[in-house]
């Protein structure tokens, strides 16, 4: 079992087990629940998404036109399902060397980063609009990297991109994918601005709906209002930490490595869960540390936890980055 207090979780080792398929992962991204099916963006060049049956096999898998693929929302309006797809801009590089995977910015590295993009698309893939570079609409200048990670969309269309591996703005964009503002970066107080944001989404427990950004390369989560001023932030030490899904009042957030600051370590993910205080209550694939202790792998369960989604009945699905093709994992709370 993985966890600690009331928030132990099992591995349902039948779910998902596969026939053989053609569709595979190279890096699980990020989940989302439609009906019954559970979406998985990834970045393989012949099928963008997969899709999985209710036990967790493959039933479908499309999508060639975002290399990139790392965030996928969703938005039903009077019935109608759209899909939001985030591209990172990592392509696999035509001049690879065969042998160079984290040289980033050699021309020879295996990946390497183009402009991203945000797709607006129908349920079945089809492109509705496309949001591209900020500095065709004045946002960004030209020598601003956008390389968007995530988006989090609200019930009347509008939507808020991170833009996590470029210029870790947050972008927000009205239901026809016009610019309105930017914000998450250039504070004078170094903890209100976003590094390598990772993930955003909504936080509704409070009054008033906010933003919840992961900022990954500071260990942190962090809280913005929606007209961007900037709210709180809990520091995870140690974390490498994207943003939770919630469960009730609780928030469940997937931690890709664990580290210390700039030295992640390979191979150390973990799930993280909070309580209504953002208090750490649990750790699945480590121990839980004392306040404000660093979190550790130390079950060596998990590999680089990414993407995570939940169902009705409250069991996890958990998507890792560079685990060896392996398809979703089901987590089942005890």
């Amino acid at each position: 079992m993985l966890g600690q207090n009331d928030w132990v979780f099992g591995i349902d080792a039948d779910w998902g087990k596969q026939r053989e398929q053609v569709a595979k992962p190279n890096n699980g991204h990020a989940l989302l629940f439609i009906a019954d099916r559970l979406l998985m963006a990834t970045d393989h060049p012949e099928h963008n998404i997969i899709e999985y049956d209710k036990q967790g096999l493959v039933v479908d898998s499309w999508g060639k036109q975002w290399p990139g693929l790392h965030g996928i929302k969703s938005l039903n309006n009077d019935g109608e399902l759209a899909l939001f797809l985030v591209d990172s801009g990592w392509v696999l590089n035509r001049n690879w060397d065969g042998k160079s995977v984290d040289k980033w910015d050699s021309p020879y590295n295996k990946m390497i980063p183009q402009a991203g993009s945000v797709a607006k698309t129908t349920r079945d893939g089809r492109v509705l609009f496309s949001v591209g570079h900020p500095v065709t609409m004045g946002a960004y200048t030209q020598d601003m990297a956008f390389n968007p990670t995530d988006v989090a969309v609200m019930p009347d269309g509008d939507f808020f991109v991170v833009d996590g591996y470029g210029s870790d703005f947050i972008l927000h964009y009205d239901r026809h994918g016009q610019f309105l503002a930017k914000f998450g970066q250039n504070s004078e107080r170094d903890e209100q601005n976003i590094y390598n944001g990772h993930g955003i989404t909504l936080d509704h427990r409070g009054n008033e709906p906010l933003l919840l950004v992961s900022s990954r390369a500071d260990h942190c989560l962090k809280w913005f209002s929606l007209d961007g001023k900037f709210v709180k932030r809990v520091h995870v030490p140690g974390a490498f930490i994207h943003a939770p899904v919630f469960v009730d009042d609780h928030m469940v957030a997937p931690v890709c490595w664990t580290g210390k600051p700039g030295e992640p370590k390979n191979e150390s993910g973990v799930i993280c869960v909070f309580d209504e205080k953002d208090q750490l209550v649990s750790v699945l694939g480590g121990r839980l540390p004392a306040k404000g202790q660093t979190v550790h792998n130390h079950d060596g369960v998990f590999k680089h936890c990414h993407g995570l989604e939940k169902d009705r009945q409250g069991n996890l699905y958990l998507a890792q980055w560079q685990a060896g093709g392996i398809h979703p994992q089901k987590l089942y709370r005890q």
